[in-house]
């Protein structure tokens, strides 16, 4: 049984959509566990600890292999680890070696370039609103100052990219759908809540794309929306 411990509204949705295409594509079955963020930190619960370490979804478990069972962290290795695994006829994964280059340097860029700015983004917006009546002005005079010399860049220099590269063709890795896309979803659907999408006609499309799919639709039913 593959069994997959998902956050709601977290980074862990993208693998319930991959989970979903490949039951689509392969009749490939997974148990979901869902749990909702602690109240006062937003975070996982502690008992994710007791599954792997670092304690964050998600988190999948698969003991269905002979090779006895496998808990995996991190979105990217568990996307490269279900494709490897159950997508046998390479429904998702590139081919050919330009395909690859491109899929594996988005499978990557979503964690490593787009995502830390907004994040750090949401923790002094978060920090700014939780600070003290009396320094909040300080607070957000602070977020201000960072946003202007360094995040705003690095999100709209990442957001360019996409926008550049989604114009040439309809998906991250060419003509064809794949886990780049799965993983490449949530950071820019979080921009999309967090900055606006304004005159990026071809990454709205993609994603107007990638919510129209099957899979995708039945990864809202199972797991929520993200925001």
């Amino acid at each position: 049984m593959i069994t997959l411990y998902h956050l709601e509204k977290s980074r862990s949705f993208r693998i319930v959509w991959l989970l979903e295409e490949l039951k689509l594509a392969y009749g490939l079955d997974y148990q979901l566990i869902s749990h909702e963020r602690d109240e006062r930190t937003y975070l996982a619960p502690k008992s994710f600890k007791a599954i792997h370490p670092m304690g964050k979804a998600p988190i999948l478990v698969d003991d269905s292999l002979p090779d006895g069972e496998q808990v995996l962290a991190e979105s990217a290795l568990i996307i490269e680890y279900l494709l490897k695994t159950y997508d046998s006829e390479q429904r998702f994964y590139p081919t050919g070696d330009k395909a690859w280059r491109d899929y594996t340097f988005w499978l990557h860029f979503a964690e490593g370039s787009l995502m830390p700015p907004l994040v750090m983004g949401l923790i002094l917006t978060k920090a700014s609103q939780k600070a003290p009546l009396l320094v909040r002005p300080i607070a957000r005079k602070l977020k201000s100052g960072i946003d202007q010399m360094i995040l705003s860049n690095n999100i709209n220099s990442a957001l360019g990219l996409v926008e550049e590269t989604l114009s040439r063709s309809p998906w991250f890795a060419g003509d064809a759908f794949t886990g780049a896309d799965v993983q490449m979803y949530f950071a820019i659907a979080a921009a999309r809540q967090r900055v606006g999408l304004a005159g990026m006609s071809a990454t709205t499309a993609w994603l107007e794309r990638c919510e129209s799919r099957t899979g995708f639709g039945q990864a809202v039913q199972r797991a929520g929306v993200l925001f």
